[in-house]
């Protein structure tokens, strides 16, 4: 008896769990562990999000080309990256916005545009002309959708510094619904990459000498148009379903627009009317039937805006190119995902634009 019971006094011993000292020396470690290898993974999370985007754009690339070659036109029924102010029934004699771009605070909610997506490639509301509307239906795009996504607009019109949006939003009493099927035609507001045109076609450029953070110069005067659910791509089933970008899904809580787009080439009747407007930004005026030529220099995230960097001394620091404002062939598309990153990626993540054509990025 006095042996069975030394081995069930044993058996509860052998039960006993971890004393607290004991716990605090596996959770210090499991500390240490994890701060280790976090960095790692969140590198590793972040590259499969770069890569499915890609992917996702190399798709889109070529069945676009696909279809373009097939067809020799555009899809129909893109998104319209604009919203109206809906006083008019006819959309066309409305006026025109960007919708509201990310103040990047989750915590007052999500606003339309993610914040890198615009400050690489800053839109502006552009009314169309009789030419350029009628060049875009031979294109293809004979309809659209204006997004009309109001999300935010009464906080960014009361507190416009808190807002990323380069012009200053106005208050919309009668909003216009959303994806609204519009012709295209005269009046019609789309959104254009660094400038824009109102109906009398006086031009509006970049503000300031020079200008940082582009994504892609090669964009300005381009016409950007999204790929939603409804563009003829899809419901043609050359695609069977409008794909999201996967940082856009991880940046939800600060943007609502997550649909991949088409930057369209830039008009040869666009450029008839800016050509005359843009020529102080010309870095080369030795050949006037070059186009105008855009100076810039690559950089990274450390670029000491402050400074002032002399083109010809840095090349050898910097990617420098010139980016030439000309007209494009109707084949000369580009995609870029909500995020701002176009595909294949440039050999500049951000650019600096000598806009004041003085031979420096000041």
């Amino acid at each position: 008896m006095e042996k069975k019971q030394q081995q069930q006094q044993k058996n509860i011993n052998n039960q006993k769990g971890f004393t607290l000292l004991e716990i605090l020396v596996v959770l210090t470690i499991m500390g240490f562990l994890i701060a280790m290898v976090a960095p790692r993974l969140a590198g590793i999370s972040g590259g499969a999000v770069d890569t499915v985007c890609d992917t996702n754009q190399n798709r889109m690339v070529t069945y676009m080309s696909s279809y373009f070659e097939q067809t020799n036109r555009y899809p129909n029924k893109l998104t319209n990256l604009v919203m109206t102010d809906g006083i008019d029934a006819d959309p066309l004699n409305n006026s025109y916005q960007i919708p509201v771009v990310s103040d990047q605070d989750p915590e007052n909610g999500a606003e339309v545009f993610a914040n890198e997506f615009y400050e690489r490639s800053p839109l502006r509301a552009h009314i169309l002309t009789s030419n350029e509307a009628a060049v875009l239906r031979n294109m293809g795009i004979t309809t659209v959708l204006n997004l009309n996504d109001y999300t935010q607009l009464a906080d960014a019109v009361a507190n416009p510094g808190d807002y990323d949006n380069d012009e200053p939003l106005v208050a919309v009493t009668t909003e216009a619904p959303a994806m609204d099927d519009v012709d295209v035609a005269e009046g019609l507001g789309v959104a254009m990459v660094g400038m824009s045109a109102d109906a009398a076609s006086a031009w509006t450029l970049i503000t300031g000498s020079d200008a940082g953070n582009y994504g892609e110069p090669d964009f300005f005067g381009r016409i950007v148009l999204g790929m939603g659910a409804e563009c003829s791509l899809i419901t043609s089933g050359v695609i069977s379903n409008a794909a999201h970008c996967p940082g856009g899904i991880q940046n939800a809580d600060n943007a609502t627009y997550n649909d991949y787009n088409l930057v369209l080439p830039r008009l040869e009747t666009t450029v008839d009317t800016f050509d005359a407007v843009v020529t102080g930004m010309d870095s080369d005026t030795t050949d006037p039937d070059d186009g105008v030529q855009l100076a810039a220099l690559s950089y990274d995230e450390a670029w000491p805006e402050t400074a002032s960097y002399d083109i010809g001394v840095n090349s050898n620091n910097y990617t420098s190119r010139t980016f030439t404002l000309d007209a494009q062939e109707n084949w000369e598309f580009t995609t870029m995902c909500p995020e701002g990153h176009m595909y294949p990626e440039d050999d500049g993540e951000f650019w600096a634009i000598d806009l004041g054509a003085d031979g420096s990025i000041d």
